[in-house]
């Protein structure tokens, strides 16, 4: 379940708030907050809803009603839905890293979901995607136990976590940085891809020069997006990096992952020393488990980044 975004009010004390990237305000319980898109089908402590913890960000005003034409098992407890708008398609629009407010026939309760697609897909196709995984919460517990293909809901576009290209070639960015946790990879997949798609599209005209990825989850089983990543890795080998983080599991192809380890101090540091003299060109995008977030926010700072180059989203 999505419940906020990017206008989260850190209240960490070294952290300056930079108007053109607002923090919401989110609602806390006092109890340890636990977000559905991690846990493991465990109700969190949070009693507010995600229209409640948004009502303060930006969003469309039309539903657009879709159908659902596909639906794809990516890992043990997540789905992929793959759905076609049912009316003018020039009434959706989004941006890499939005969410949608999904509204369910029958079902009281609004969900929240990032768009794991690109705008460039959708253009060609007319379909859009989400990546859903399986916990209590009324919307996420009818997609996985109740939805079928032909099924139809609406849809309305929201967030201000994105990636907006023409935003970042007027700042010069050149470097980005992508640091994931579980399925805090979804907003960030949607603007891995269309930064590539970009670069496909006119490579004389693409900006950006490098792109770090940094995901960590638990096991190999649950690594989404894993052979869609390093296709894109193989197509562009010079510009992408991608460091994988096994928390729990110890797969077979060792090169290619850190074992039972997290995205720690000593990582940050190393990977922002590479950047040297970058760091005025960078701009890093974080979504994940909120201790994860603090975590890498405050590595991020010491190592030397500006807070205003660091944009994240909020997951409760």
């Amino acid at each position: 379940m999505f419940v906020t975004n990017n206008l989260f009010k850190r209240t960490l004390s070294n952290l300056r708030i930079r108007k053109e990237y607002p923090f919401s305000k989110i609602l806390m319980s006092q109890e340890k907050q636990q977000r559905d898109i991690v846990s493991d089908n465990i109700q969190s402590t949070n009693k507010t809803t995600h229209l409640e913890r948004t009502n303060n960000l930006k969003r469309q005003k039309s539903r657009i009603p879709t159908k659902i034409i596909e639906i794809t098992q990516e890992t043990p407890t997540v789905k992929t839905f793959k759905f076609n708008p049912t009316s003018s398609s020039s009434e959706f629009s989004f941006l890499p890293g939005q969410w949608l407010d999904v509204f369910i026939p029958n079902v009281s309760i609004v969900g929240g979901f990032s768009l794991t697609s690109t705008p460039q897909s959708y253009k060609e196709t007319n379909t859009f995607e989400l990546a859903i995984k399986y916990s209590n919460h009324p919307p996420a517990k009818w997609f996985h136990e109740q939805a079928n293909i032909g099924d139809e809901i609406s849809v309305r576009v929201g967030g201000e976590f994105v990636w907006d290209s023409l935003k970042e070639k007027q700042e010069q960015t050149e470097h980005v940085i992508f640091i994931a946790g579980g399925v805090g990879i979804n907003p960030l997949i949607s603007m891995l891809e269309s930064i590539c798609q970009d670069k496909l599209l006119d490579k004389k005209k693409s900006f950006i020069e490098k792109i770090r990825l940094f995901y960590s989850v638990r096991t190999f089983s649950e690594l989404l997006f894993y052979k869609r990543i390093e296709g894109l890795n193989k197509q562009f080998p010079e510009m992408l990096e991608c460091s994988y983080f096994l928390t729990r599991d110890d797969p077979l192809h060792k090169s290619e992952f850190y074992y039972k380890q997290r995205i720690d101090k000593k990582i940050i540091n190393d990977v922002i020393e590479k950047e040297g003299d970058y760091l005025e060109k960078l701009k890093c995008f974080i979504c994940g488990p909120s201790s994860m977030e603090d975590d890498i926010i405050k590595f991020l700072n010491e190592s030397g980044v500006d807070e205003e180059r660091i944009l994240f989203e909020k997951w409760w």
